[in-house]
């Protein structure tokens, strides 16, 4: 078996997890991988179509105002950003912190995707010809904090 550094992650928090849950139920792996992709798919179609306010109530207000500028930019600019068949290859949660002090729950999740990402002016219809220059594998952090019994994304990486 090979060990690496994310998998060491992985297993340090599965554990974590697994105490955590018979404690609180926020904590459920499932429901925590369910959260990232229902969000990850959101954030995505917002950035291809820009309307920031359908994402307000997924994310920390931190992270909605440095999505806001960038999105703000990007129409500066005059240029939308595009990421086509966005599809998850793999989630995995890295990181948990239990509440302490003032901190929140929080959790770190390590999100792997294929897809075809590329910016384009605002005006332009016409399909690019060929896209396989622009087929990229991503490998995201997205940092979530818990709000009552709900998950907010907070940080993008």
């Amino acid at each position: 078996m090979k060990l690496s550094w994310n998998s060491l992650k992985i297993s340090i928090a599965g554990a974590k997890l697994s105490h955590l849950v018979q404690r609180d139920k926020i904590w459920d792996h499932g429901s925590m991988i369910e959260q990232v992709k229902n969000i990850f798919y959101k954030v995505k179609k917002t950035k291809a179509n820009g309307y920031v306010e359908d994402l307000k109530k997924y994310l920390t207000s931190t992270c909605f105002e440095k999505l806001t500028k960038e999105m703000a930019q990007l129409n500066k600019d005059g240029k939308r950003w595009i990421i086509k068949n966005a599809m998850i290859k793999e989630i995995a949660v890295i990181e948990v912190s239990k509440r302490k002090n003032n901190k929140p729950d929080c959790f770190t999740a390590l999100i792997k995707t294929i897809g075809i990402e590329f910016t384009t002016n605002k005006d332009e219809t016409k399909e690019l010809i060929s896209y396989s220059d622009r087929v990229r594998i991503f490998s995201e952090e997205w940092s979530f904090v818990s709000q009552g019994e709900w998950w907010l994304l907070d940080r993008i990486e």
